[in-house]
This record gives C-alpha cells, sequence and structure tokens, in this order.
C-alpha cells in the first residue's frame, strides 16, 4: 500500500488514511512526531500569547505530516551529537502556493504552527537566516540562500542514545512526492532566470516511467548504502558542503529513491535520475560507498555524449575527445593534464548546452589557465570535432541527456527486476563489487539498443582505504581480538551502527 502523503493529492478526505497508514518498523519516530504534534496543539504562541485553535480532520493530518517532515529532514542528518548539521527549509510564502509538488504541505500550517512552533518549544533552532538577492549575479540568474535549522539537545533527547547513534534509520525513507517532474528555465520581468516547476501532463509514456521508477525504487529501499569513512570526516564532509555558498548540499541517508528531471513539457530534453543522497558527495568519496557494508564497482561510459554524437554521424571518434583537443605540450608548470581535459570537457558540454554561442566562457571555465581566451578554446574544440562540429551551440545536450537517462533506465530496470541495487550517477553507475562481472554487458546492451553502436565502458579504480575496522592483512601488526562484546560494539564507527540497524529494521517488516 503507497503512502498517502506522498503524492500530491487534494487535501479533503485525506486525514483518516495518511493517519492510519504508518510502517511498523518506524514505530519509535511516530510516537515522537505524535508527542510534538500534541504538544503543539496546546502550545501559546509568543506572538499572540494564546494557543491556537486545535486542529481536526485534514487540518491535523497537514501538522502531522509537516511535523514529520521537519524532523525527518533534520534528524537524518545528524551523525553525532556535539556536531550537528543543518537541513535547509524554504520560509517563503510563494512557495507554498500555486503548483507545488507536495500539496500536504502548506505555509499556514508547515511553517506558521509546525516550524515556528517547534522553535518556540525549543526543538528546532536555526542556525542562518535564508536570503535572495532580487539582483541576481552578473550571468542573470538570482542568487539565494535558504534557511538551515538543527535538532536541539531537547528533541534529540527524545531518542534512546542507541537510537540517536543511527537516527538516519530510524527515520521513513524520504519519497519524493513527484517521480517525474519538468523544470524549464524561464526569465523573470527584470531579466533574472529562474527554474520553473511545470505540470506534467498524464500519458502512456509518464505512467510507463512511473511504473518503472516504483520498481527501481523498491530494489533500492532494500538496500543500505553507507560511506565507510570516520564520523568525524563524515561530519566535516556534511558541513564542508552545507556551507559552500555556490551549490549547497546535504548528506541525507533517508533519501535512497529516484525521480525523473525533465526540461520541457514534451519531456523531449533531460530526463535524468536525480534524488539519491550519493548523487551529492563529492566524486573522491565514490570509493568510500558501501552497500551492506560491501564495496562497490563504478563503471562508467566513457565519452558518453560525444560517442552518440559521433555515431549518429557513422565518424569513428577520438580515443578521448576532451585532453588531445589542446596540445599538453603547451601547458603551463602550474597546470596538469587533468586540469586540461576537466576545463575542455565542461567547454565541451557548455557548448553543446547553449543554443547560441557563447561570448563569455561559461561559470566555472577558466580557459586563461590554458593560456588561451574563451574564443580560442571555443574554436580548439570546434576544429577538432569537425565531424560534429554543427551539433554545438544548438541545445543539443539537453536532447542528449534524455537519449543517456533512457539508458540509465534500461540498466537500473535491469537489476531492480533482480533484487540488485545500482547507484546512477548520469553516466557512470556503482553496485555491488561482485555484480561487476554482469554490470558492463548489461551497460553495453542498454547503449546499443538506444543508440545503435557499441560503447567503450571504463572501470574506476580507486584504492579503497577504510581507515576503521579494515581487515588487517599484515598479521604482525594485528591487534589482539577480544571477546568483549562491549568493546567490539565501541570500535564501531557510525557506518557499521546504521548498517546493523538497518538490517534489524528490515527483520520488523
Amino acid at each position: 500500500m503507497k503512502e498517502p502523503g506522498c503524492n500530491p493529492v487534494e487535501l479533503k478526505g485525506l486525514a483518516k488514511s495518511r493517519l492510519s497508514w504508518r510502517d511498523t518498523r518506524y514505530r519509535r519516530f511516530y510516537e515522537v512526531v505524535d508527542q510534538l504534534v500534541n504538544e503543539l496543539q496546546e502550545h501559546i504562541r509568543s506572538a499572540t500569547e494564546k494557543p491556537k485553535r486545535r486542529l481536526k480532520g485534514d487540518g491535523l493530518a497537514q501538522l502531522t505530516y509537516s511535523v514529520e517532515c521537519l524532523v525527518r529532514d533534520c534528524v537524518a542528518v545528524v551523525f553525532q551529537r556535539y556536531q550537528k548539521n543543518g537541513a535547509p527549509i524554504k520560509r517563503g510564502q510563494y512557495s507554498y502556493a500555486g503548483n507545488r509538488s507536495d500539496k500536504m504541505l502548506t505555509y499556514r500550517v508547515h511553517i506558521e504552527r509546525a516550524f515556528i512552533g517547534l522553535i518556540e518549544l525549543g526543538y528546532l533552532s536555526i542556525t542562518s537566516e535564508g536570503y535572495h538577492d532580487r539582483k541576481g549575479m552578473k550571468d542573470g540568474t538570482s542568487k539565494s540562500r535558504l534557511t538551515r535549522y538543527v535538532a536541539t539537545d531537547q528533541l534529540l533527547d527524545l531518542f534512546t542514545d542507541d537510537e540517536a547513534n543511527v537516527l538516519p534509520v530510524m527515520v521513513p525513507q524520504y519519497k519524493d512526492p513527484e517521480l517525474i517532474k519538468v523544470r524549464a528555465k524561464e526569465a523573470d520581468t527584470a531579466g533574472i532566470i529562474r527554474r520553473r516547476s511545470l505540470t506534467v501532463t498524464e500519458t502512456d509514456d509518464t505512467k510507463r516511467m512511473q511504473t518503472n521508477l516504483e520498481r527501481i525504487n523498491k530494489a533500492l529501499s532494500l538496500h543500505w548504502y553507507d560511506l565507510e569513512i570516520p564520523d568525524d570526516e563524515l561530519t566535516d564532509l556534511q558541513r564542508r558542503l552545507a556551507d559552500d555558498p555556490a551549490d549547497e548540499r546535504t548528506i541525507r541517508m533517508d533519501k535512497r529513491s529516484l525521480y525523473r528531471v525533465f526540461n520541457d513539457p514534451e519531456l523531449q530534453t533531460g530526463g535524468r535520475f536525480y534524488g539519491g543522497w550519493w548523487q551529492n558527495i563529492p566524486k573522491e568519496y565514490r570509493h568510500h560507498l558501501a552497500v551492506g557494508g560491501k564495496p562497490m564497482v563504478e563503471l562508467d561510459y566513457s565519452n558518453q555524449h560525444p560517442s552518440i554524437l559521433y555515431a549518429q554521424a557513422g565518424e569513428l571518434r577520438p580515443a578521448d575527445c576532451y585532453a588531445d583537443v589542446i596540445p599538453s605540450s603547451s601547458l603551463t608548470y602550474d597546470v596538469t593534464e587533468n586540469d586540461l581535459r576537466n576545463t575542455v570537457k565542461a567547454a565541451f558540454n557548455a557548448m553543446l548546452n547553449s543554443p547560441r554561442p557563447l561570448r563569455q566562457p561559461p561559470k566555472g571555465v577558466k580557459p586563461d589557465r590554458l593560456g588561451l581566451t574563451w574564443r580560442e578554446l571555443s574554436e580548439a574544440i570546434l576544429t577538432f570535432h569537425e565531424p560534429i562540429a554543427h551539433h554545438f551551440y544548438t541545445g543539443v545536450g539537453l536532447r542528449l541527456q534524455r537519449l543517456d537517462s533512457d539508458i540509465a533506465e534500461i540498466i537500473l530496470l535491469h537489476f531492480a527486476e533482480r533484487g540488485i541495487a545500482v547507484l546512477p550517477l548520469h553516466d557512470s553507475f556503482l553496485m555491488h563489487h561482485g555484480y561487476a562481472s554482469s554490470l558492463k554487458p548489461v551497460m553495453e546492451q542498454a547503449f546499443e539498443q538506444i543508440v545503435g553502436a557499441t560503447p567503450i565502458i571504463d572501470r574506476k579504480e580507486k584504492t579503497r582505504s577504510r581507515g576503521v575496522n579494515e581487515q588487517i592483512l599484515d598479521l604482525s601488526q594485528a591487534k589482539p581480538v577480544t571477546t568483549d562484546v562491549e568493546a567490539l560494539l565501541a570500535s564501531f564507527c557510525g557506518c557499521d551502527h546504521r548498517l546493523h540497524a538497518f538490517f534489524a529494521l528490515q527483520d520488523k517488516r
């Protein structure tokens, strides 16, 4: 049975079904939620010094759902009590009006009653205020940042110490209310470019995609994914990601399901898979990803988009579509070949995605580091890729995303039908290292089915140094094994405790 609160449905008649559906595995979480809802119903607001009218029916369902969201969102990022990481929240009224995805969340209840109420009761605390710069930035995009809040010790004390150590596992898995989204870029009256959500028209194609996503997400929900790094390092990583003003990200391990995002109402562009927490981690941390406590292997399509274009043109693509564009012999001593390749790749993709020639280098691309102007770098790419040069500055990159996302759907669905977890990262895929030999042929078949050509697939080889509880191969360095259970448990890091808690919850199904 689906959880009614996870779909954008009308509020009328929702209360009974919303409050009656609860996964028994998360009984403790719901007990905490119910306690907070009762306190909010009795709470005397500081602004009025009077309690608000008690909510019933649909209003009570909304309040309960809002408290569930607020508590889950903040405790799902708590890995250590003494170093809490903040959860983002939209506080503006415009975020809860019009064509919003989750109709259960309203400004009146979610913000004015639940969020402010839990702050006044001492369960939540704001760590940084949000802002929005209406003037925007030089590239025409607006500049903004969401408010962030944390769970206070008063809230964490509602859980036992053992539960507090594994809070990301103790909360129900987050499921986005929309599996198929359309987000298109539009310029407002001031010329500032904003990404606007559009209504998705239900068709046989969208129904098929939704059904496939449900099957994929069901397979993902059967497994636990984690970063096998020390607790302090995980906390520092979380804070570093959240503090980056250019790209705010949060690691929430309750986000283990996917949705697809298109860039036009006809679903001809975009379509890639998003929603998984592993997509927020930096590239250098991927080799620390584990599924069920086991290491994962990463395979990716080499030069995927240029490979598709060259295949469609019936031409043989270069061995490396990025590294060979600029001779490495022309680099200065402080620029590595990796810097060169990354710069060219970013420029290449920007030129494919842009519908018109770019007069200035796109954000993050610095051709001057290569001793070139933007025009010189752009011309070098056009010259090197002469067989497909007519595709640059046509916006074809977004149409290629539709193809690569369809390829990804085939791969994910193949393994989902076998109950095997695969984590997508656009053109690469991670899965249990024991299935590596099965992944490559499926990736080849999917590419051939959509593109009609054989791809080149790379395996990411990286040294995996967990640093905690890793098997010691040099027996002379091994420490005596203890039979003290408490001592053994104390030696575990957070990832061990979370995995154990996940398995314990599965036993309660």
